[in-house]
Order: structure tokens, then sequence, then C-alpha cells
């Protein structure tokens, strides 16, 4: 049996245990391209008790990063400042910035006459636009994909005007996907003038709510940026939840070869 010390954070105070095999095999099964879904599984398993917010699914996506991992710092065979391609774990976890408001939601601008504020991105906002990649299109009908998709996805889930009632990403899947392809529709058609003004009013308030990492978007979804410093030059770095899983739980779902960190 691994021990797990205690995680906590300023909303967070989580016991993470041990997986079993049989849930390390469902795990495995999951298809590998929904990352933030088996993200969700995986720390759903792994969390024997969560005081401050239950479900993972509603934890902001950097905290769902840390619970991670904090699996892998006490599984991992290099160590608690695991390996992360060229560098180390220390190298992006910002641990002295945690969450610095309560507040639902933050004031970040006005853009063609409306007030935007902007939200954390949870697990489940995240899962949602994982689902939605293909639903929208561009201009030729061609489908939005890669880094994109994630960024238009990320604004329509986090940017809310004043005065909008928006729903929260804990309802029906169904029905916060289905607000969710709408609203991307609506940016992607807006003016390239009002989509970059409110572009850069959104990356400006990610900065506000920088919290654990500095986290970005690939083509392939949510990833972690060096913090600076001496490790400012290092590559993004993802925590996918099948370093979380053992080789043999791999083995037995038909995934020997899948890379590591």
């Amino acid at each position: 049996m691994i021990h797990f010390p205690l995680l906590r954070t300023r909303r967070l105070t989580v016991q993470l245990r041990e997986l079993s095999i049989t849930e390390s095999v469902a795990i495995a099964s999951m298809p590998t391209h929904l990352e933030e879904a088996s993200c969700t599984a995986f720390l759903r398993a792994a969390v024997a008790s969560a005081q401050g917010i239950d479900d993972p699914a509603a934890w902001t996506v950097q905290e769902r990063m840390l619970a991670v991992a904090h699996y892998l710092a006490a599984t991992a065979e290099d160590g608690p400042d695991f390996a992360l391609g060229e560098g180390h774990y220390s190298d992006y976890l910002d641990g002295a910035a945690d969450i610095q408001t309560q507040a639902q939601q933050i004031e970040v601008g006005e853009v063609g006459g409306d007030t935007w504020h902007i939200r954390h991105l949870t697990g489940a906002m995240a899962e949602s636009i994982e689902r939605m990649t293909g639903e929208v299109q561009d201009a030729s009908g061609k489908p939005l994909s890669g880094r994109l998709h994630w960024i238009l996805g990320a604004m329509a889930a986090q940017m809310v005007r004043s005065g909008e009632s928006v729903p929260d990403a804990d309802m029906a899947e169904g029905a916060f996907d289905e607000f969710m392809v709408a609203r991307m529709k609506i940016m992607g058609a807006f003016p390239e003038s009002d989509f970059s003004a409110l572009m850069a009013l959104y990356f400006a308030g990610r900065e506000k709510l920088h919290h654990l990492f500095k986290t970005e978007f690939s083509k392939d979804g949510i990833v972690a940026m060096p913090k600076g410093g001496a490790a400012a030059n290092l590559p993004p770095a993802r925590f996918p939840v099948h370093t979380c899983l053992s080789r043999m739980a791999r083995e037995l779902v038909g995934k020997p070869d899948e890379s590591g960190l």
C-alpha cells in the first residue's frame, strides 16, 4: 500500500489512495484522446476524501494537475521531484501561488459595448471542450481543431458579459455541450477586430486568475508552462493520467508502449 501525504490548497484538502487493479484497467481502457475525461475518472477513483469541493470535475484545471502530480510524486520511481522531459516537476509547479480570490468571476474590460468578466476553467468545462472537437466549423465548413478549438472553447466557457446568465458546467453534459457549441459559434462569428480585442482581455484575465501552474493550450489540449527563472526555456509539459497507471494495467488493455511524461 502506497502512502500519500495529505494535499492541501486554499480551497481543497484531499486524501488520495492507491487505485485498485480493476480501477487502473478501467481508466487505461479509456480512449487516449479523451485526456480530460480520463483525468476526471482517475481523480474520482483516487480521491479517498475531499474537503472544500467534492467533485474533481468542479476543480480548476490547475487543481486537477496538482492532484495528478501529487499522485505521481508518491509513486514515481525517481521520487517526488520527478522528471518531466528535460526538466522536473518543481520547474512547473508555482506552489506559492494559490487561488487569490473566491469571487465567481472578475471584470477584465469592455469590447463591443459589453463589459466582460472571466471565471476559472474547470475540469467539467475542459471535458466539454474536449468532447466538442469538430462540432464547430470555420467559414469554409471545415471543423475547427487543434489550438484554435481549445482557445475558442475556453473563451466560450470562461468569458461572461455583465448581466448575462450562463449555465454552470455541473449541469447535464448534453445541455452544457449545446450551450458551448452555440457560444463558440457566436464568438467565432465576431468581427476580427472585436475577437482580437476579446482574446486579449481573455489572456490578460487568465493572468489575474493564475494559480499553481501557468497553463497554455496546445493542439492536443491544456499544458503547463515552466514557471520561469532557470526553467524558462523548458518546453510545455503535461500530466497525463496514464503515467499514474502501472505498466501491467496498460499491458492488460493492449497499451504497453505508451510514452511517459
